[in-house]
């Protein structure tokens, strides 16, 4: 691309953009890079930027900011680099790319292979690798989850097991768009397997 953009996040994963000056790398490369700042809107962002003559579209955050970047870089057909710099970073692992490699990321746009997934929309957010629902879903919403996992969870139990609780209404359209509305299970991912 002759004119990439990248946003990112300062704040995600502990600061890890920051950390390593990734605008200073980025501006290296020949990459515009535009800082997402409390309060942004992080799509508005990135259609200005392509609005603007953004030929391929980067994001250094989590998996949620990558799905938001992606969902504009798809619909203007536009490639798109995931920069692993959020907390976990599944999505740049289930691309085979550096997990922990923040800097390395930006290389994607000068040598990196190209891979095409699907992006995916559930309760009409954009996905780029998994999604959660019911019980995991609540817990990961909930102050403190982060640095108590399995205590989060347990607390989410009683709620989730009480005579109150309702059952989880789940709707999915099948690849042939047919509606199904129960499953015991389900899985929705990018991985490789």
């Amino acid at each position: 691309p002759e004119r990439p953009v990248l946003i990112y996040n300062p704040l995600s994963g502990g600061g890890k953009a920051a950390a390593v000056d990734l605008a200073r790398h980025a501006r290296e490369r020949g990459i515009e890079p535009i800082e997402l700042t409390r309060g942004d809107d992080l799509r508005a962002l990135a259609e200005d930027a392509v609005a603007r003559g953004a030929d391929a579209l980067a994001m250094a955050g989590g998996d949620g900011s990558q799905a938001i970047v992606a969902d504009v870089a798809a619909a203007n057909d536009l490639p798109y680099a995931c920069v692993p710099a959020g907390t976990r970073n599944h999505f740049a692992l289930d691309l085979g790319g550096g997990r922990n490699d923040v800097v390395g990321g930006l290389d994607a746009f000068v040598d990196g292979g190209e891979r095409i997934v699907d992006l995916a929309e559930g309760n009409g957010r954009v996905f780029v690798n998994n999604v959660s629902l019911g019980l995991y879903a609540e817990a990961v919403q909930r102050t403190g989850y982060r640095e108590a996992k399995v205590r989060t969870l347990l607390d989410v139990l009683p709620d989730a097991l009480s005579p109150d609780a309702g059952a989880t209404a789940l709707r999915w359209l099948g690849p042939d768009d047919t509606e199904h509305r129960s499953a015991a299970a389900m899985l929705v991912s990018n991985d490789p397997y």
